[in-house]
């Protein structure tokens, strides 16, 4: 089979690769869950960030309350994050290069988050980045990332199978799930030290540090494969 990079599927998370959302998220959910009596903790955030809204929630509240109350509480916790957003989003330096390189090589590429898609359709409409995306997809109507269901979700949209696909994630959990899609992955520690990210199979500091070379070996395109 050609190794053309349009056989080849990249499947990018939003928050923490490609934007910088991470203190409105966290201040967010500190002051929503706060009128609860949860003292929110950022080890916490960390340690859960890519889980989407009722995941965290059922996790953090006991006993778990009724579907109409953790509606409500995520509801309350995004429209604080929207708002906030719209003065604080950053696209991480580097981004919007390599998405553009990558679609000027013929790559396919997915947005796949878990955030819920008013929050993606916001963040798209600020950083400017949906142009480079074929297809965009919130997966907060599926299993936490830990579990393969985004990813193969992603892989089903782009029309790539998951052994052709690399994932671009900055957390624990969402390279746990990738891997069990039966993905390549490349971790960015923008969240969490290297260290915790040796399930990928590359780690790289920053998304700056990213590059064509980088993606094609992971996805096994050596230079000199046959293009068509």
């Amino acid at each position: 089979m050609t190794h053309s990079p349009k056989n080849f599927g990249i499947i990018w998370d939003m928050d923490g690769v490609l934007v910088n959302t991470a203190e409105a998220h966290y201040s967010a959910w500190k002051e929503i869950l706060s009128k609860y009596g949860v003292d929110f903790s950022r080890k916490h955030f960390d340690d859960t960030f890519g889980i989407n809204d009722r995941a965290l929630i059922m996790e953090v509240l006991q006993p778990i309350p009724p579907d109409e109350t953790i509606q409500e509480i995520a509801n309350q916790k995004e429209i604080l994050y929207r708002k906030s957003i719209e003065e604080s989003l950053v696209v991480y330096p580097g981004a919007k290069e390599i998405l553009k390189a990558c679609r000027e090589s013929g790559f396919k590429q997915a947005l796949d988050s878990s955030a819920p898609q008013e929050n993606i359709d916001a963040a798209m409409r600020i950083s400017r980045l949906a142009q480079y995306f074929d297809a965009i997809i919130s997966t907060d109507h599926l299993p936490s990332k830990e579990f393969p269901d985004a990813y193969l979700a992603a892989s089903i949209a782009l029309n790539i199978p998951p052994d052709h696909c690399l994932v671009i994630e900055d957390s624990i959990l969402g390279i746990t799930g990738a891997k069990k899609a039966g993905m390549a992955c490349i971790g960015i520690a923008s969240t969490h030290p290297a260290d915790r990210l040796q399930k990928a199979d590359l780690v790289i500091s920053s998304i700056e540090e990213l590059d064509l070379n980088k993606i094609r070996n992971s996805l096994g395109i050596q230079e000199g494969d046959h293009y068509v």
